[in-house]
């Protein structure tokens, strides 16, 4: 029976959690987690699933076969260094945003992954971005995308495009809220619905959008094609999108990537003065 160790336990770390958990993908006395702030989520957690460790690092290296180190990224290589596996064939995942895996290697000899969550898998979709380095055997691999398609679907990505592909995952539910706050908004400022209502009828229609897209296979323009007939008043606003949108969405990359830089280099600095 495998052991799996969660070391930081905010809400994505309970988010998996709880899926394996409630879908009997693993038993509570599989889990050992360590975390420094045992919060309410947690005391939660403990009352419902009899039997899960609350352990140290220490205690929990003596026993994994897998952890999932869910901590900030500049937390990430501290705890490596702590994190003594005593099982040579142990797979470490790290989920944090910008930690390299030519730098997690560089703090383990244990086979490494990354994994990018997203807010999505709370709801039982979205899509689970893995990269492995070249010591992940087989089984492994395995191993963690049964795990992870249990919530998600799971694509495995060449690294170096895994900060972009992030922004279509993990971020873009806050991009995507972010827009349609602003819509809402400006229906609002133009008409005599109210707040409340035009979030309704909006996030309806997004609910709704998602799944005429995935359940009818359609893609967006198609679904622009069918919406937004010619010289009608959808179109119109298609338009006014189509000649706009394009240079906010360079921008949002753009601010992004450069994020994504100035993190590694953060990394990068601690780690020379660790």
């Amino acid at each position: 029976m495998e052991t799996i160790g969660i070391i930081g336990y905010g809400s994505m770390a309970d988010m998996m959690v709880q899926k394996w958990l409630n879908r009997d993908v693993i038993e509570a006395h599989q889990l050992m987690i360590h975390t420094r702030s045992e919060t309410e989520r947690l005391h939660q957690l403990m009352q419902r699933h009899q039997g899960i460790q609350i352990s140290s690092i220490s205690e929990l290296s003596e026993s994994c076969d897998l952890v999932f180190i869910c901590v900030p990224p500049l937390a990430v290589l501290g705890i490596l260094d702590q994190l003594h596996l005593k099982k040579e064939e142990a797979h470490i995942v790290s989920v944090a945003a910008a930690v390299t895996l030519d730098k997690l290697t560089q703090h383990t000899h244990h086979p490494v992954s990354r994994y990018i969550p997203t807010l999505t898998s709370a709801v039982g979709t979205g899509v689970s971005l893995v990269a492995h380095s070249k010591s992940v055997g087989k089984e492994h691999q395995e191993r963690l995308e049964r795990l992870l398609s249990t919530f998600s679907i799971v694509r495995e990505m060449e690294e170096d495009r895994m900060n972009a592909a992030s922004n279509l995952t993990s971020s873009s539910p806050g991009f995507i809220a972010a827009i349609f706050d602003e819509m809402a908004s400006a229906a609002v400022r133009n008409s005599g619905l109210s707040l409340v209502e035009a979030y309704e009828f909006l996030t309806y229609a997004l609910l709704g959008t998602g799944q005429v897209l995935v359940e009818q296979g359609m893609t967006f323009a198609e679904t622009v094609d069918r919406v937004a007939t010619k010289g009608g008043i959808t179109r119109e606003g298609v338009e006014v999108i189509q000649q706009q949108a394009p240079r906010m969405f360079d921008d949002l990359f753009t601010q992004t990537m450069k994020k994504y830089e100035q993190l590694q280099l953060q990394i990068d600095e601690a780690d020379k003065h660790h």
